[in-house]
């Protein structure tokens, strides 16, 4: 009995789960181009870090270096200059072991 009510319980909450994940996902696709030079929001450069199989960083400018957990394909891009804004993850550990683990909120490209 214990069984199926755990089934029954996965299969309706599983697309509540995957429809919360895909609305995150759109907000920051639907942000990416909002910030300017003049907002509040931090500047940096996005890297090609060459350690654990490869992986994208954002080296902010005041030398605060990110590892963003969700950054759009549309800017892993070494050298591209952006601005954003993330969400630090103390809750997270990650296998490079390079930067501050974060989850960008909002992003925009610089150039």
């Amino acid at each position: 009995m214990n069984t199926r009510l755990y089934f029954i319980s996965l299969v309706l909450l599983l697309p509540l789960l995957l429809v919360s994940c895909q609305a995150s996902e759109n907000s920051l696709t639907e942000s990416e181009n909002t910030l300017t030079e003049s907002d509040d929001a931090m500047h940096g450069t996005v890297r090609f870090i060459n350690l654990e199989g490869g992986f994208y960083g954002i080296e902010a400018d005041d030398g605060t270096k990110y590892n963003p957990l969700n950054l759009p394909e549309a800017f892993k891009q070494d050298g591209l200059r952006v601005a954003f804004r993330v969400q630090v993850r103390e809750d997270v550990a990650t296998i490079q072991q390079w930067g501050t683990p974060a989850e960008i909120v909002e992003i925009s490209n610089l150039e």
